[in-house]
């Protein structure tokens, strides 16, 4: 199997914003349903702005990868860097974001994932940054083993309730 992860280019803008709409159906697909209780059309639209706007300023402190499978794409990961604020009673600086990371269900398996996670690290490091951090559901169980197989440890807690 031929896989490789690339540099998104510009004619990868409906491939990048359409990966951004899947990665926001596999979340909804796995939320709650108390979760669900707004427009999920609206949802997709105000995804698809943001995607857009993001694919199109992003800057040396971006970094968009597209996961190819047999010449198919099948995934994508989007890192930033960024300053902490100075309030930050966690550390300040600056600091990688693995903001999202997407495989397509037919490309799991083959190691794209950690190719694209990889490759996202690798970008960070050679801009000097030494420490980075990602959000997951706390339902992924398979995004949860991934990083912590390669050293994420868990940071924050975030709680919620239905009232």
């Amino acid at each position: 199997m031929e896989v490789i992860v690339r540099k998104a280019v510009c004619s990868d803008k409906n491939t990048f914003v359409d990966f951004a709409v899947k990665l926001s159906k596999f979340s909804r697909d796995n939320h709650t349903d108390k979760s669900k209780n707004d427009d999920y059309n609206l949802v997709v639209k105000s995804v698809q702005k943001k995607a857009e706007v993001t694919f199109n300023n992003r800057s040396e402190n971006t970094m968009i990868l597209i996961a190819e499978l047999e010449g198919k794409t099948v995934g994508y990961t989007l890192s930033r860097i960024f300053q902490q604020v100075d309030t930050s009673d966690n550390g300040t600086g600056m600091m990688g974001l693995l903001d999202e990371i997407y495989v397509d269900d037919i490309a799991r398996g083959f190691g794209l994932g950690q190719r694209l996670l990889d490759e996202s690290i690798k970008w960070m490091k050679e801009r000097g940054i030494n420490r980075v951090k990602l959000h997951v559901y706390s339902w992924n169980n398979n995004a949860k083993k991934v990083y912590e197989r390669n050293g994420f440890k868990e940071y924050a807690v975030s709680y919620e309730k239905f009232i």
